[in-house]
C-alpha cells in the first residue's frame, strides 16, 4: 500500500484542455473537497493552442479576465464561391489557451487540496487495493481510487489502421494596413488545386489589420511544416497581395479524424478525457464544447455515484453514421468534399448547420437539414460504405 502522502482520492494525468476543464467542473460542484494529484510533463503557461466553439453565449468555463472574442457571422468558400451566413442568437467564440490556462491554474492555486507534480507518467494501473496507481518517471508511485487520462497510451487501438488526421499549422498576422473582413469567421476556404487530399484554409480576423491564418490538410500521412508554411505564405501573397507583416503567433497540430475508440485503458478505474474519449469530432475536429459536455458529465455522475460506464462519452449512433459517411468521401472522393461543405452551409441557415455539427438536434431537424442537399455523392459514399 502506498504510504498515505501519496494516497489521492483522483488523480488526473495530463493537464491540457481536458484535465483542466475536469478540474473546473469538479471545483464548482459538491466534490471540491477531494484530495485531487495533477501530473503533466509541461508547466502549462506557454499560449500553445486556439480553441472555438458556438453558443448563444458564452460557456461557464470560458476566461473572465480576458476580452470576450467572437464573431456573429461565419463564411466558407471555394474558389470565388463565398456563402456568408449570420448565425443568428449564435456566436462563434474564441479562446487563447494561456488565458485558458491562466484562469484555471488561478484556480486551482486558491485550493490547497489540488497538489500539482510537473512529471511524466509511464503507467496507469489497477492495484490490489482497488483503486489506481500512476507510476512516475522520477517521483515514483501514487495511489487513487480513480485516474482521469487525457495522455495517449501504446498501444492503441488504431495504431495499425490508417485513419485520417486534420493537420494544421496557423500564424496570427500583424498587417501595416486594412485587409480583413473583421465580423466573419471563415471556417473553410478550400484550396482546389490539392486532388490526392481535402486542404483548406481558416481565417479568424481580430480586426482589419490582424487575424490568424491557418492551413489545414487532411491527410493519412505526415505533412511537412515546411511545405505548409510555403502554402501561408503563398495564401498571403496571393489574397492579401504585397504588404509589410508580423507574425505573433504559432500553432500546429495534428487531430485524428475517427469513430474508433482508441482502446480500452489499461485500468478498469481509469476514465479517459478529451480525444482520447473521443471528444474530437470526427468529421470536423472541433472538441471544445464536447470536452465540457462530457466534464460536467462526469461530475455529476461522481456526485450520484454511478458506476464507471456513466463516465464515458457517448455519442448517439446515427451521428458516428453521418461522420463515417464524410469520411468515407474524404478518404475515397476528396475532391468532392469541399462542394459538401459548401452545399451544407448554402442551403441552410447558420445556426441549424452549427447545432447540427454540435449534435444538438432532433433526428427530425436532421432529415430537414440533409434532404435539401445534392445528392450523388451521398449515395456514392452509402453504397462503398466503410468504418473510418
Amino acid at each position: 500500500m502506498p504510504k498515505t502522502a501519496s494516497t489521492y482520492d483522483y488523480i488526473v494525468t495530463g493537464f491540457g484542455c481536458a484535465g483542466m476543464s475536469l478540474l473546473h467542473h469538479l471545483l464548482n460542484s459538491t466534490l471540491s473537497d477531494k484530495k485531487i494529484l495533477v501530473i503533466d510533463s509541461s508547466d502549462k503557461v506557454a499560449n500553445d493552442r486556439t480553441w472555438c466553439y458556438w453558443a448563444k453565449a458564452p460557456l461557464e468555463i470560458h476566461p473572465k479576465n480576458s476580452p470576450l472574442i467572437f464573431w456573429e457571422n461565419i463564411g466558407i468558400s471555394m474558389g470565388n464561391q463565398m456563402v456568408k451566413k449570420s448565425l443568428g442568437e449564435m456566436k462563434y467564440f474564441h479562446i487563447k489557451s494561456s488565458d485558458f490556462y491562466g484562469e484555471i491554474m488561478k484556480k486551482i492555486n486558491s485550493f490547497s487540496n489540488i497538489h500539482f507534480l510537473q512529471d511524466t507518467v509511464l503507467t496507469l494501473e489497477d492495484n490490489t487495493e482497488g483503486g489506481v496507481t500512476a507510476v512516475t518517471k522520477n517521483n515514483g508511485s501514487f495511489f487513487a481510487q480513480k485516474a482521469f487520462n487525457s495522455i495517449p497510451h501504446s498501444p492503441s487501438r488504431i495504431a495499425n489502421k490508417k485513419i485520417l488526421k486534420q493537420i494544421f499549422l496557423g500564424w496570427k498576422i500583424k498587417t501595416n494596413r486594412a485587409c480583413f473582413e473583421k465580423d466573419t469567421a471563415v471556417m473553410m476556404d478550400f484550396d482546389e488545386k490539392t486532388a490526392a487530399e481535402t486542404a483548406f484554409f481558416y481565417i479568424l480576423p481580430f480586426s482589419e489589420k490582424e487575424a490568424l491564418i491557418e492551413y489545414t490538410v487532411f491527410s493519412t500521412d505526415e505533412v511537412d511544416m515546411a511545405s505548409m508554411e510555403t502554402q501561408i505564405k503563398k495564401y498571403i501573397q496571393d489574397n492579401l497581395g504585397e504588404l509589410n507583416y508580423e507574425i505573433t503567433f504559432r500553432e500546429e497540430g495534428s487531430i485524428p479524424m475517427t469513430t474508433f475508440d482508441f482502446g480500452k485503458p489499461t485500468s478498469q478505474r481509469v476514465v479517459t478525457l478529451g480525444t482520447l474519449a473521443g471528444c474530437s469530432k470526427p468529421s470536423t475536429g472541433y472538441t471544445f464544447h464536447n470536452i465540457q459536455k462530457h466534464c460536467q458529465n462526469i461530475v455529476n455522475s461522481l456526485e450520484n455515484n454511478e458506476d464507471a460506464k456513466a463516465l464515458v462519452w457517448k455519442r448517439k449512433s446515427r451521428f458516428n453514421f453521418y461522420d463515417n459517411i464524410i469520411l468515407n468521401i474524404a478518404k475515397k472522393w476528396p475532391k468532392s468534399l469541399p462542394v459538401v461543405f459548401v452545399n451544407l452551409f448554402q442551403v441552410n441557415s447558420g445556426p441549424a448547420v452549427l447545432s447540427f455539427l454540435n449534435e444538438e438536434t432532433s433526428f427530425l431537424d436532421e432529415l430537414n437539414l440533409l434532404i435539401r442537399l445534392k445528392f450523388p455523392i451521398f449515395i456514392k459514399s452509402l453504397i462503398h460504405y466503410e468504418r473510418h
